[in-house]
């Protein structure tokens, strides 16, 4: 239950918002238990499911495109080849082919061959299905198999429909589509508790501490990024933002956005975390992923802006010492 004493403002547009420090909730506004489309929540998901992987030694992060046989529509450049697993999580693969799926900064894509890989950040949803492809290849399992495996079933997700988790995406741009995420905030906010812990859930193990510290370290600054791409003063680890933000609190924060105002904010350093939520639709998100969203009325955003505003009060107010 929402402490009394608790006065926020919190954005018109929000739908739910979930604030829980050492387990117990801090805040909490709206229905926390309706799942929805998480939008690019999904690829710091695929960040967590990954860490699994490693540690099993079923990948590598310097495995290449070319030795793991990845190709897509019309071909690779034999330079987009050379490409290595760790490029992909950081959004630096140097392929700017089509992805299948919109929401990349397709207007800041440079000509396809002049960049080398491990050269330049921009925001390209053809690393983040690529990476899902090569997971499933890896595992053996689907992205959406593993999630249940790993994360669902240990965590006890209450809200998690296996059947309404979808691949999504134009299959004549690319051959690789984006798992597409359908979460609720109290799920979400599991997710992030583990990840709070160091992997460690109800005395359990279940992910690597060793993952956690390494996906969440800065891997691209944000003065390394293109001009046109990246959230506010964000850096970017294995497809995490990290907010720089001055004071101890934030000391190792790290995010998961998506897009229309969906947030997983995770502060180790005071052992919270914030998650918000803005509702979008299955049918709108099946449009928007399948290029024939016009025909649908797009849901007006919660910002990036706006959410960092309200976690800066949060961590001010509610989950001050």
């Amino acid at each position: 239950m929402t402490a009394p004493t608790t006065v926020l403002s919190v954005p018109s547009n929000t739908t739910s918002l979930l604030v829980l420090q050492d387990g117990r909730t801090v805040v909490e506004r709206g229905d926390t238990t309706r799942a929805s489309y998480v939008a690019s929540v999904r690829k710091s998901l695929l960040s967590i499911l990954f860490g699994i992987q490693v540690a099993a030694g079923t990948v590598s992060l310097d495995d290449t495109l070319g030795a793991l046989g990845i190709d897509d529509t019309g071909g690779l450049l034999p330079l987009e080849k050379t490409a290595r697993l760790r490029h992909l999580l950081t959004s630096r693969s140097g392929v700017y082919h089509p992805p299948s799926s919109p929401g990349s900064d397709e207007d800041a894509f440079p000509p396809r061959g002049t960049k080398t890989p491990g050269q330049h950040f921009v925001y390209n949803n053809w690393d983040f299905n690529a990476a899902g492809a090569i997971f499933e290849k890896a595992g053996g399992l689907t992205v959406f198999e593993a999630f249940e495996k790993y994360l669902a079933g240990p965590l006890g997700l209450s809200d998690y429909a296996p059947r309404r988790q979808r691949m999504l995406g134009d299959p004549g741009k690319s051959a690789f589509p984006a798992y597409h995420f359908f979460l609720s905030a109290r799920d979400l906010a599991k997710i992030g508790l583990l990840m709070a812990a160091g992997g460690q859930w109800e005395g359990r193990q279940l992910m690597s501490r060793e993952w956690i510290r390494e996906s969440t370290e800065p891997h691209v600054r944000r003065a390394g990024m293109a001009p046109a791409t990246g959230f506010g003063t964000c850096d970017y680890g294995y497809l995490w933002w990290l907010p720089r933000e001055s004071g101890p609190q934030w000391e190792g924060a790290f995010l998961a956005a998506g897009n229309y105002g969906q947030f997983l904010l995770v502060l180790p350093a005071i052992r919270s975390v914030i998650v918000h939520r803005r509702f979008v639709s299955d049918s709108f998100a099946i449009a928007r992923n399948t290029r024939t969203a016009a025909s649908v009325a797009s849901p007006a955003p919660v910002t990036h802006a706006e959410f960092m505003d309200l976690a800066r009060a949060l961590v001010a107010g509610p989950l001050a010492p």
